[in-house]
Parts: structure tokens; sequence; C-alpha cells
């Protein structure tokens, strides 16, 4: 299977029919690669927006809180913690579940859509990956070079620079920031945003005739959120935004703390999970391995001693020889040089640690010296 990025999530022009609802016409959109479009809201017989679980504009994918009233927004940022993610169990036509996380300007009413955020997806048989990207729709997705995994902090924001009105083209600088990990991206564009508003979403992405599943994903915590800079006093009631998915999933969001602080909580249909701002947790410390070998060098037939240890690990393996527990040692006997490995994981993830074992080679007979 191809990189979800590069692949999965290629966004293709349909007609998603909507549950209570008329069809919904999705902007048509290339087929090389992803999208994420812009909000899809359910509406009531009359075209009016619908309204679900505590008053909160219900839709088929957006959960969070979107501002316009400070239109024309020329920033926005948010800082959150890349979510674990769990296969919920349900039907899935790909394989995997999906969650993204992002901040962005427009696409709240209208087809222009400026974002940047992290991806989370889990396959069937439980094992979860990670990544980040921006996206100018209806322009494909695409990757920021970078390693995350889960319990990562991430602070993204998206700043106009120049030409900063609707009607022109703008130059829009998206930065994002690892707080964990220690790297920051950062890089300018051209785009023409409507700037009429500014949003903070969890949602599953968008591919070939519809949306795909949702990631139990629990919750996810934005903290905090600004937009032009200031804080945008968010009330539930005037920017709440609740999913209700194709696939049996739910997502919404909490009251906020503060005015720029939520969380959003994952549930199954046709419930909604009660949902309370959290805190960002402490992820656990990352697992390390070490591997050494005594002595490095040696002649047929002698040995050499492997000593391994580890922090923060439940368990080891060796790689060319058996290991167990998280330290000890072994003698091994290669007859040829051998590159050999101990492997340990915790909680933290998993680390591998190598060591050589250099074999001379056997002496020759020499001419006159036999």
């Amino acid at each position: 299977m191809k990189s979800n990025l590069a692949c999965l999530l290629c966004g293709i022009a349909v007609a998603v029919a909507v549950a209570g609802g008329p069809a919904v016409a999705q902007t048509a959109e290339p087929s090389d690669g992803p999208t994420h479009v812009p909000m899809q809201p359910y509406r009531n017989s009359d075209g009016s927006l619908k309204y679900g679980f505590r008053g909160t504009i219900t839709t088929q994918s957006w959960a969070g809180y979107a501002v316009t009233a400070g239109a024309p927004y020329t920033s926005a940022s948010a800082t959150w913690q890349v979510p674990s993610v769990t296969y919920d169990g349900g039907s899935t036509p790909y394989g995997y579940e999906y969650v993204l996380n992002w901040v962005g300007i427009g696409g709240y009413g209208d087809s222009t859509l400026i974002q940047l955020g992290s991806e989370s997806y889990v396959s069937t048989s439980g094992a979860a990956s990670h990544q980040v990207w921006y996206e100018l729709y209806p322009a494909v997705t695409q990757a920021i070079p970078y390693t995350v995994k889960a319990g990562d902090i991430i602070t993204a924001s998206l700043q106009c620079t120049t030409a900063c009105s609707p009607a022109q083209v703008q130059t829009w600088q998206l930065t994002m920031t690892d707080e964990t990990a220690g790297w920051t991206w950062t890089q300018n564009f051209q785009y023409q945003s409507s700037m009429a508003s500014a949003e903070w979403i969890t949602e599953p992405p968008y591919y070939n005739t519809g949306f795909l599943p949702l990631a139990d994903y629990v919750k996810v915590t934005y903290d905090p959120v600004f937009a032009n800079g200031v804080n945008p006093n968010l009330t539930l009631a005037a920017n709440g935004i609740q999913m209700s998915g194709a696939w049996g999933q739910t997502s919404n969001p909490s009251d906020p703390v503060g005015g720029n602080i939520f969380s959003t909580c994952w549930g199954t249909a046709p419930s909604y999970t009660a949902c309370t701002a959290g805190s960002f947790t402490t992820p656990p410390p990352a697992t390390t391995a070490s591997l050494s070998a005594s002595p490095t060098k040696i002649s047929p037939g002698q040995g050499s001693t492997l000593s391994w240890s580890a922090t923060n690990a439940s368990s080891c393996r060796g790689g060319g020889f058996a290991a167990s527990g998280t330290s000890g040692s072994a003698v091994v006997l290669p007859s040829v040089t051998t590159a050999y490995s101990v492997t340990c994981t915790g909680n933290g993830g998993s680390a591998t640690a190598l060591a050589t074992v250099t074999v001379s080679s056997p002496k020759t007979c020499q001419k006159k010296h036999c």
C-alpha cells in the first residue's frame, strides 16, 4: 500500500448523499493526491443548517470550533497533542481508520481553505502511524518532511504577511513546531483566501465517494487557540461544530475554558460522548538500548562477550544471539565478522542497538616461511 498521504486520501469529485438531508455536491478535486475539503454541513429539507447535540452545527466530518465575527482573519494558531488511536472494530473500506487535527483559515461556508495539521491512522490489526501535512485547497495535500508520534505537542500557525485582503492573492507563512521532538518547519505560500473564518478542527479525511471512518482517538485537547493574535472567546452555542459520520462514529467539542481551550471527544452513533476540556498528558519516557562487544576483534576460535542494557523497557530480544531481560551478557563464537543487534521495547516505543565482532582472517603460508 502506498503512503496514505500519497494515495488513500485522493480527492475525487462526487455528490455525497447526506443522511437526513439533500445531497451535498463536493467541489471538483484533482485525482492524483489527497485533499481535506471545506466544511460539509447537514441541512434540513428547507436547506437550513441542521443543529444537533447541545445546539451545535452538525457536519459530515468537522468537529471543533470556527469563528467568523472577526473577519478578515490574517492569522490563526493552535497547540494540540497528537493522539493515540485505536481501531474501533467497525466497518472500514480500506483497512484503516483516521483522524486529522488542524488549524485553518477559510472553508467555513466558502470554497477556500488553507490549513496545516497532523494525521493519525490505525489499521484493523492495531498498527498506528502519524504524520504532518499542509494544504492549500483545492491543491493536493503535501507532507511536511518531519517525523511525529503519538504524545507529541504540536503548535501550528498561519500568518498573512503580504497583500492581506480577500480581493488579492496573499502571502502566507505556515509554521509548525514539534515541541516534544524539537523541530520547526516554516514555509511561505501564495494563496487567495476568503479570510472569512478561522477554525480548529478534528475530522476524518475524505476519499473517493465519501469520508473515511474516524479512528477512536478518545480525546484531543487544543490549548490554546488564537485568531488574529488574540483569544477568540469561543462559546459552544456560537462557534461549536459536531460531527456525525457515515461509518457510525461521532465527534463533538467540549465547552471552552477561558475562551480558547477546548477538547473534542470520540463517540459512536447515535450518541455523543460527554466531553469536558482536558489537558495534555505526559508521554512515557523514550526507550533506549545499548549493546557492546568485548573484545571487538578476535581470531578464529576465540569468543567475545556481548553486553546489553536498556532504559524504560520491559523486554529485549537479540539479533544473532539470545538475549533475555533488559540487561545481561552472552558469549558469542563467530567464525566470520558478524553484526549483532538488540531490540528493546517499552511503553515509550522500541530502540535498537548494534555491535560488530570482527574476526581476523586465518594466517596463510607465505613463501619460504612455511
